[in-house]
């Protein structure tokens, strides 16, 4: 089975029988409204006077982008793709007059080029299994000055801070999993693979000027959360 393939099986299991707000919302100390939050205004700042689509790459059940719809970006179309299709379905028809759902790969995007305004991915970019293929697939269907937001935890170059990190995947997150959803621990756990198997930080960020363009923001948060927002070149 390939890596892809097992992270697709997982996610699917997780939308299935896990609240996965409520995980997140927890395995992130509560911090996931801010840091959504902070994604929403790069993507309010990145999309002026564009009409066209919006994209949320890795969609999952859609809750970034019912973040954004929420606060205020009600008139825009969506497309939310994600190879997890049970993620999908638990939109259900929710805002189904400016979302269209669509089962695919971020490394294979079943999307015209340079047909969307801008692409966002929560939390998802760390379980791509090609990462430059799929930065060169958001680089083809982007327009022109259109805009690539990433917020995600990741690897960080301090080695220090990676090991704190290391720590909390392996002890702590199984233990919060536990406590609000027990029967998704082993899911969970599996976090820890994505993060030993990425570059740090800094090489995501030139990998991110190299295939898409100009870092116009970037922040980070507790040395592991990230936002970044580059433009199209």
């Amino acid at each position: 089975m390939s890596i892809s393939q097992f992270f697709k099986d997982v996610m699917n299991k997780v939308f299935a029988y896990s609240n996965y707000e409520l995980v997140n919302t927890v395995i992130t100390l509560f911090q996931l409204r801010r840091l959504r939050y902070w994604a929403f205004q790069e993507i309010v700042s990145s999309i002026g006077n564009c009409g066209g689509y919006l994209l949320d790459l890795g969609a999952g059940d859609g809750s970034m982008t019912r973040f954004v719809i929420r606060n205020g970006l009600r008139h825009r179309p969506v497309i939310l793709l994600d190879p997890a299709i049970n993620g999908l379905k638990s939109m259900g028809d929710q805002y189904s007059e400016i979302i269209d759902k669509v089962v695919g790969v971020s490394e294979y995007l079943p999307i015209r080029r340079g047909s969307i305004c801008a692409v966002y991915t929560s939390f998802a970019l760390r379980q791509f299994s090609n990462k430059p293929m799929a930065l060169l697939e958001v680089r083809r269907v982007l327009r022109r000055d259109g805009s690539f937001i990433v917020l995600e935890f990741w690897r960080p170059d301090n080695p220090l801070t990676y090991a704190i990190l290391l720590f909390y995947l392996v002890f702590v997150l199984p233990l919060l999993v536990s406590i609000v959803a027990p029967r998704e621990v082993w899911d969970y756990a599996t976090m820890r693979i994505t993060v030993r198997d990425i570059g740090g930080i800094s090489w995501l960020r030139r990998l991110i000027r190299e295939l898409i363009g100009n870092i116009v923001s970037y922040r980070t948060y507790l040395g592991i959360f990230l936002l970044i927002r580059a433009v199209k070149t």
